[in-house]
């Protein structure tokens, strides 16, 4: 039974498929999704949003969240989760210059890539892998930034990104703010509240509501032009009806509690590591760890986890990543983690 990783973590049907076993029976730590889900959930008349087509580019759900975010309506753009909304960027800017800050999620490459983008790297140095902004240079028409990062869990803090995007008008940034529910420190670091003209956030509901087949996010951005250009690359059906009526019921629930438990737990899940001498847990800020590996094989690992039902994300296929690396979530539960990695030791 050999199983190699794939892009991305969470695919627990192809590991249900290799062991032999159902979809629930594996304990995915490898997408950095929460535990939980919200209260809303609860109540969604199903057949009654089912039986009709979705809103066109879910105005409903735009103004709303131009209410949240005291910015206007023109301002976002509602994706079928940021992936589609970084596939749709790169297409406006095919045959262009695009800047990717490295390590980080490997979609943003991909999908320059996919539109003959010329793609330059920022590699930010081991062991940390913090960007150091205010050397950077940017001689691109796109630039590509994740914070907090993936894998890395790092941050940058606001003041640094607002002063990079300042320094460079010519670029557009798109600065994916995903996993920036997770931190206890949210408002102070995002850049929701300071737009620009060259600067896209990009935003979702799936990490930190635990709702990743949900397929819903959204860019908030100053520049009102390129936003429409945006939405026009959209299908109008792009997401679905259960996700916008679910969009409406997550906008104003309050994610500090759960950055908050989540805080305690990896203060909790680093203790726990510490027995590990051949991994070194590298710091983080949010709901996922990245570890050095000593004298062991990211490979090895993932394929010694899964054998226990266990799903980790080997992160061999990270560009800019020194040595062997493994990724996973802090979930309620890690024992099942924790006892696989203790068969080693």
């Amino acid at each position: 039974m050999i199983v190699h990783q794939e892009n991305h973590g969470g695919n627990i049907y192809r590991a249900a498929a290799t062991l032999g076993c159902r979809p629930d029976d594996i304990r995915d730590y490898s997408s950095n999704v929460a535990d939980t889900q919200p209260a809303v959930l609860g109540g969604l008349d199903l057949p009654r949003l089912l039986a009709r087509l979705p809103e066109p580019h879910s105005h409903t759900l735009r103004s709303a969240l131009a209410d949240h975010y005291r910015a206007t309506p023109e301002n976002i753009c509602v994706s079928a989760g940021t992936t589609e909304a970084i596939e749709r960027i790169c297409a406006l800017f095919t045959g262009k210059r695009a800047t990717i800050f490295a390590p980080t999620y490997s979609d943003y490459d991909h999908y320059a890539r996919a539109a003959a983008l010329e793609i330059a790297t920022i590699v930010a140095p081991a062991p940390d892998y913090a960007f150091a902004l205010g050397e950077a240079h940017i001689d691109s028409d796109l630039c590509f930034l994740c914070n907090p990062n993936n894998p890395s869990g790092a941050v940058v803090p606001r003041t640094e990104l607002a002063a990079l995007i300042t320094r460079h008008p010519a670029t557009l940034f798109v600065v994916d703010e995903s996993y920036l529910p997770f931190h206890p420190e949210e408002e102070s670091l995002t850049l929701t509240a300071h737009l620009s003209a060259n600067l896209v956030v990009l935003r979702s509901f799936s990490k930190i509501h635990g709702l990743p087949g949900l397929r819903l996010g959204f860019t908030l951005s100053g520049n009102r032009e390129f936003t429409a250009e945006l939405e026009r690359r959209c299908s109008p059906w792009n997401v679905n009806c259960p996700a916008q009526e679910l969009g409406l019921r997550l906008i104003d629930i309050d994610t500090r509690p759960i950055a908050q438990r989540v805080a305690a737990q990896r203060r909790q899940l680093l203790t726990e590591l510490d027995c590990f001498p051949w991994l070194q847990a590298l710091p983080s800020t949010v709901n996922f760890i990245l570890c050095r590996l000593h004298q062991r094989r990211a490979a090895e690992l993932f394929q010694h986890c899964l054998s226990r039902r266990v799903l980790i994300r080997d992160c061999g296929n990270f560009a800019g990543l020194v040595g062997e690396h493994i990724r996973f979530s802090i979930k309620n539960d890690m024992t099942p983690l924790l006892d696989a990695f203790r068969e080693l030791s």
